[in-house]
C-alpha cells in the first residue's frame, strides 16, 4: 500500500522512514525538486520491508513531469504530504499526457492536507495540455484529504484500476477553464467516490468505457457539467464499449451546471449500447431552462426499463413552464414533476 498523507508523529516508528528533504529537495517553490522526489520514491519503493514511510513536509515543491513507477517491494508505503506541490509552467516539458503519473503501484494511498496545483491557466485558452494526476493500473488506491487545483486539463484520471476509494478531497478550477474534468474513470471497476467537493470547467466526474461498480456518494458538484457516463461507442475508435452498475446517491449540484446526471452515447456506435435498467429517483432542483428532463434515444429499442420516480424539477425562471422531453424511451414514471407519462412507453 502506498500512502500520501500529512505528517503525523504517530507514524510507525519501526518502519523505514524517508524524507524528500534528505534527497536534495529544496522546497522553495522555484527550484526543480523532481529528481529529489524520484530518488526518495525509488528508495522507498525498493526497501525490503512490508511497511515504509515517505514524508513530504509543509513546503512548496516545484515539479516537472514525473513517473512514479512500480511495482514496489513494500506492501504498504505511507507517503505523508503536507506540502503544496506545483507544476512547472514551461509547457515544452510536457511531452506525455500527464504531469504526475503513478503506474503499476498496488495499494497506493494518498492522503493529507497538501495541495496539488497544476498551474494550468496558460493552457486553457489553447484547449491543450495534460492531466495533473494519473493512476494507471494501481489497484486498491486510497485518495483522501488532498486539494487539487487548476490543472492544464483533467485533475485526476483512473485507468485500469480496481478497488479505488476516493474520499474527502477538494477539486477546483474556474468555470471557464475548458476540459478540466474533476475525476475521469476509464476501464476501472469497484471505485468509490465519497464526501468530496468538486467544481470545474467540465465534468465533475466522467465515467467511460469498460467501467463497472462505480459508487458516487455525498459529492457536491458545481460549477461544472455535473456527473456523466460516456460518451460511449465512438464509431471511429473501433472499441466495444460497456458500462454497468453505476450508482450515484445523495449528491448535491450547486451553482452553474450545464447539465445534470447524464448518459451519452454515439449514434451508430459499438458495444452494449442498449441503455437499460436505469433508475432516476429522489431528485429535486431547479433549472435556468424549461426542458428540465431530456431523454433522447436513437431507436425504439435502444433505451429499456428506464424508471423515473419521485422527481421534482422546475424552472428557476417564473416566466417559463418546466417540461419533460422523451424520444424512444421504454420505461415508466411515477410521482414526477413535470409529468413524463406522455413520453414514456411501457
Amino acid at each position: 500500500m502506498v500512502t500520501l498523507s500529512s505528517f503525523s508523529s504517530t507514524a510507525n516508528a519501526s518502519s523505514p522512514y524517508f524524507d524528500v528533504m534528505n534527497y536534495g529537495a529544496v522546497g522553495d517553490g522555484k527550484t526543480d525538486d523532481s529528481q529529489a522526489f524520484l530518488k526518495a520514491w525509488n528508495e522507498t519503493c525498493k526497501v525490503q520491508q512490508q511497511l515504509a514511510t515517505l514524508n513530504i513536509p509543509a513546503k512548496t515543491f516545484l515539479l516537472n513531469p514525473i513517473q512514479f513507477l512500480g511495482p514496489c517491494v513494500p506492501t504498504s508505503i505511507n507517503v505523508q504530504v503536507a506540502a503544496k506541490i506545483i507544476a512547472s509552467t514551461n509547457k515544452s516539458l510536457f511531452s506525455n499526457n500527464h504531469w504526475l503519473l503513478f503506474s503499476y503501484v498496488k495499494g497506493l494511498t494518498l492522503t493529507g492536507s497538501g495541495t496539488i496545483d497544476g498551474q494550468g491557466a496558460g493552457s486553457w485558452q489553447e484547449r491543450r495540455g495534460v492531466a495533473a494526476l494519473k493512476f494507471y493500473t494501481c489497484p486498491n488506491l486510497v485518495l483522501q484529504g488532498l486539494t487539487h487545483i487548476n490543472p492544464q486539463k483533467a485533475h485526476i484520471i483512473l485507468t485500469k484500476c480496481d478497488g479505488e476509494n476516493i474520499n474527502n478531497i477538494t477539486i477546483s478550477a474556474p468555470e471557464a477553464a475548458p476540459n478540466t474534468d474533476g475525476i475521469d474513470i476509464a476501464s476501472s471497476n469497484h471505485v468509490q467516490v465519497r464526501n468530496s467537493k468538486i467544481g470545474t470547467g467540465d465534468d465533475c466526474i466522467a465515467i467511460s468505457a469498460r467501467s463497472s461498480f462505480i459508487n458516487i456518494t455525498g459529492v457536491t458538484c458545481g460549477p461544472g457539467h455535473r456527473i456523466s457516463i460516456g460518451s460511449l461507442g465512438d464509431p471511429g475508435s473501433g472499441d466495444f464499449d460497456t458500462v454497468s452498475e453505476i450508482h450515484v446517491r445523495s449528491c448535491n449540484f450547486t451553482g452553474r451546471n450545464t447539465t445534470g446526471v447524464r448518459i451519452k452515447t454515439w449514434q451508430s456506435g459499438t458495444g452494449s449500447l442498449a441503455i437499460s435498467d436505469v433508475l432516476y429517483t429522489r431528485i429535486t432542483g431547479t433549472s435556468s431552462g424549461d426542458e428540465v428532463i431530456s431523454l433522447n434515444c436513437g431507436t425504439r429499442n435502444s433505451c429499456n426499463n428506464i424508471v423515473l420516480d419521485d422527481i421534482h424539477l422546475k424552472s428557476s425562471d417564473p416566466t417559463k413552464t418546466a417540461y419533460a422531453h422523451c424520444l424512444n424511451v421504454n420505461g415508466r414514471a411515477s410521482n414526477v414533476e413535470p409529468s413524463a407519462d406522455q413520453c414514456m412507453h411501457s
